[in-house]
């Protein structure tokens, strides 16, 4: 696949297969999401991978998956990668960096099969605790990462940008257009 043929074809995925992901592929997303650009190259961000079956559920309770679902058994993630931001090295732009690193994590994820959700709802203080995070980070992101049991598909936006399942349980996830959003020399 191509890295355009990854970008168009990753969509976020919450509904999982129960099928353990390698830890050698997590740590490739992992080393992706190092190599994001970094502003001023401070480097702010650490990553813990949770992928021990002890551990997958305190951490699925501890975040909000969304997408209208509300029964996920049998259907959780296989594996969770938190971005944390080193307060030490912080910086103006950590958030930039968190955003550039989440994203190719997610997309070296994709190019391997793998999907994910990047989710900033998320309970802190018992993700802190249970994963014996210093108080000298900051959680930023989680992403919950597993193989697909479910297919989103990208269309055309009509009136709302709102996701929405079908009577099948396919999540439709409109997005502009580029003739919307693209402006060339002058707005």
């Amino acid at each position: 696949m191509t890295l355009l043929q990854t970008i168009r074809t990753r969509r976020t995925v919450r509904l999982f297969m129960q099928k353990r992901v390698p830890y050698k592929y997590l740590e490739e997303c992992v080393e992706a999401a190092r190599l994001a650009p970094s502003a001023r190259n401070i480097q702010p961000l650490e990553y813990v991978v949770v992928d021990s079956d002890k551990l997958r559920s305190g951490m699925f309770s501890c975040l909000g998956m969304g997408g209208g679902i509300t029964d996920f058994s049998g259907r959780e993630p296989a594996a969770y990668v938190a971005l944390l931001v080193n307060r030490e090295l912080r910086g103006n732009f950590a958030a930039h960096d968190c955003g550039m690193a989440a994203q190719n994590l997610v997309l070296a994820a994709w190019s391997r099969g793998i999907g994910s959700c990047i989710l900033a709802m998320i309970n802190k203080d018992r993700m802190r605790k249970l994963l014996g995070i210093p108080d000298s980070y900051d959680i930023e992101l989680v992403v919950a990462m597993g193989y697909p049991a479910e297919k989103p598909v990208a269309e055309d936006m009509g009136e709302s940008t709102k996701s929405y399942r079908d009577g099948k349980g396919i999540l439709h996830v409109p997005k502009r257009s580029l003739k919307q959003v693209l402006h060339r020399n002058r707005f």
